[in-house]
């Protein structure tokens, strides 16, 4: 006797069973499919080139659980979870057989081995999920956001390995599968509650058991396609076809033919078909906003909200472009319909013009949203399924700027400078060359022979505190004797700025101008105390053939140290704690040239703030907002100012302009001058030569 109903048989339970089957698991694909099929809606965009780095970053992150693992105790969990579950659906269609036909499957439900291993990973996956469910409870970080689904999910995840193991611990007590006791330890020892119950109800309880277990399986059949864990299909593949690029590196705005009259991304159609992709493998964790120096400061962004509200535009917008509507069709009806809601609701006219006049992903993101994000890449370096939340602002940017011309003043002043004078301020070049003339700085036609070009970058050129940086870094190429020259009134814009905040043809015409003057200066080797400049010069340059080997000032000094070409006497007594720069660490990897040099120094005290180098808080000057956001109204930085005097050091040590500039304004607001001070690394080695 097996699965028998008291009003049924087995031809109707496998009637039952086949049909639920079918439908849950065909409601499944058609889910993932469909979700899919959305994302090709999107412009084109290769992610299939150079499989061999592709598949070793999959097994890092995938497999490996790189990301997951920097929570060790919680990625444990997750571990038990994702792997215990896996071995699991290797041995359902064994159990499925053991409850219509009383068999087993040849070499799956006889085999030892694969039956021990399942059965720890029966023990592994309850422990995962009590694990989760007691972090959400009691020590819940602020980024994971509870919710009663979550707490389902994790009931159903449960509840299928505890059928699963009731199932057969029934099995075990009815005298069945006992030459494979010992291969089912957690089985075995469950069956020890069901000795005494006779045989009629333990078949009851077995089959009360088994379609228990099903049941909740077909329920994440149905659950997976509508909700976060759809990312356990859509996140492997992301991982696989995640962006090779730089991690500095933005790309060009491409053009596929679908949109030609589109630069950068207002409706989903204008985002790339990987962008889509990244909105359904998102898990929803709250990783990303847990890092985010704009959310935690209490400003607009919050990265976790990019992916689900691009999301939910892509299953509003979708399924009527599939239908054949055109895109102007389906943007029409988008608007009126959220007019009329609007005009019900009583919102103000103004409030309702500025929302629906660009309609960015169908009204989702506002403008302030966009704005706030300074481009440090924090997110991406938290998410755990590689999901590439700052090229979608980027893109979102780049059709303010190209398309709807709805930018601030501040932002318009910015373009005009640099398409005009060559700086985002608009001065004349004449104007900031004052510290070059005064050290005897050669020009490169008055040097062609010089070895290294020193682009000192816009903030350097013309700022008072970062030519303060200029001319100790000078001081430290002389005295190393090192052969350089500089620009000098011919030094134009990288295009950082302009990139990021959105302009990207003002960057293309910057960059190949750049490229053509020095290529014709025979310019091979560039050093620059802007770790922006540094990026942008060797991350981005490349896309438009600019090939220079660029060095940033920090990893430079610390060469001369190594290999003693630098002789550090005076000594400087003070404590510095060190902030990384967002495009120098995190975006290219260098956090040791800094804090060698800083360590190189006689009596130097270097200490750390407690988030740093791969989770350095951002100084809040990135994306543009050294511009477009005066240092009162920076959330961002005068929390990372807070933090660096809680520290007790005397002076904040740096290596980017941007940073040493508000952190510098920030420093005088806060009332800290007297504490605290604000010094380029290459300010605290010249006063010690």
């Amino acid at each position: 006797m097996w699965l028998i109903t008291e009003t049924g048989t087995r031809e109707l339970n496998v009637f039952i069973f086949s049909l639920m089957a079918l439908t849950s698991v065909g409601y499944l694909f058609y889910g993932i499919f469909r979700r899919y099929r959305f994302t090709q809606l999107g412009r084109s965009e290769n992610r299939h080139d150079r499989p061999v780095e592709r598949w070793k970053y999959f097994f890092t992150t995938v497999v490996a659980q790189r990301k997951v693992r920097e929570y060790p105790v919680f990625g444990l969990f997750h571990l038990f979870i994702v792997f215990g579950f896996l071995i699991l659906l290797v041995g359902m269609p064994n159990m499925v057989k053991e409850g219509l036909v009383n068999s087993n499957i040849h070499y799956l439900g006889d085999n030892y081995g694969f039956l021990f291993v399942k059965d720890i990973c029966n023990a592994l996956i309850i422990i995962g999920v009590l694990g989760a469910a007691a972090r959400r409870m009691f020590g819940k970080p602020e980024w994971l956001k509870n919710s009663v689904a979550g707490f389902a999910k994790l009931g159903l995840i449960l509840t299928i390995v505890l059928t699963e193991v009731g199932f057969h611990g029934v099995r075990f007590a009815l005298g069945q599968d006992l030459n494979l006791l010992t291969a089912a330890p957690l089985a075995f020892a469950s069956s020890h509650f069901f000795v005494d119950v006779n045989e009629i109800a333990l078949h009851k309880v077995m089959s009360f058991f088994w379609w228990t277990h099903f049941l909740a399986v077909f329920s994440l059949c149905f659950i997976i396609p509508n909700s976060s864990h759809l990312h356990l299909v859509f996140a492997p593949f992301n991982a696989y076809w995640h962006t090779l690029a730089p991690k500095g590196a933005l790309s060009k705005i491409q053009q596929d033919g679908k949109q030609k009259a589109v630069f950068g991304a207002n409706h989903m159609e204008d985002f790339t078909w990987k962008q889509l992709f990244d909105a359904y493998s998102c898990v929803k964790c709250g990783r990303c906003n847990g890092q985010c120096p704009g959310q935690l400061s209490g400003e607009p962004l919050k990265p976790r909200a990019i992916n689900g509200r691009l999301r939910k535009h892509i299953e509003t917008r979708a399924p009527q472009l599939i239908k054949g509507k055109t895109s102007i069709a389906v943007t029409k009806q988008e608007i009126g319909t959220k007019t009329k809601t609007d005009k019900a609701n009583k919102t103000d006219k103004k409030a309702k013009g500025d929302k629906f006049k660009n309609n960015l992903a169908g009204g989702l993101f506002e403008q302030e949203f966009i704005w706030s994000c300074t481009t440090c890449g924090a997110c991406l370096e938290a998410c755990p399924v590689s999901i590439e939340h700052i090229p979608k602002l980027i893109d979102m940017r780049r059709y303010l700027v190209l398309n709807a011309g709805n930018i601030s003043e501040g932002i318009k002043q910015v373009f005009a400078g640099i398409a005009g004078a060559g700086n985002p301020w608009g001065y004349s070049h004449k104007d900031g060359l004052h510290w070059a003339e005064e050290l005897s700085v050669p020009t490169i036609q008055e040097n062609p022979q010089a070895e290294y070009l020193y682009y000192a970058g816009c903030a350097a050129t013309f700022d008072a505190t970062a030519q303060k940086t200029a001319a100790a870094f000078v001081k430290v190429l002389k005295a190393a004797k090192v052969n350089f020259a500089v620009l000098g009134s011919s030094e134009w814009c990288c295009g950082d700025t302009a990139r990021r905040i959105g302009n990207e043809f003002l960057f293309e015409k910057t960059v190949n101008d750049n490229i053509t003057t020095w290529n014709k200066l025979r310019i091979k080797k560039i050093i620059t105390t802007c770790p922006h400049c540094f990026n942008t010069l060797r991350n981005e340059y490349p896309q438009y053939c600019g090939e220079f080997e660029v060095i940033h000032h920090a990893d430079f000094f610390a060469s001369l140290l190594r290999e003693g070409k630098l002789l550090v006497n005076k000594s400087f007594a003070q404590a510095v704690v060190f902030h990384d720069p967002c495009y120098l660490g995190r975006y290219n990897d260098l956090f040791s040239p800094p804090r060698e040099v800083i360590q190189a120094i006689p009596e130097a005290q270097l200490t750390e703030m407690p988030r740093t180098q791969q989770r350095a808080f951002c100084c809040g000057a990135g994306g543009g907002r050294i511009w477009t956001m005066p240092a009162a109204n920076n959330l961002i930085t005068g929390n990372r100012v807070k933090e660096a005097v809680a520290t007790g050091a005397e002076v904040i040590g740096t290596a980017c302009p941007f940073c040493k500039i508000i952190f510098s304004e920030a420093v005088k607001l806060e009332g800290s001058h007297n504490k605290i001070k604000v010094l380029d690394i290459a300010e605290i080695l010249a006063s010690s030569l």
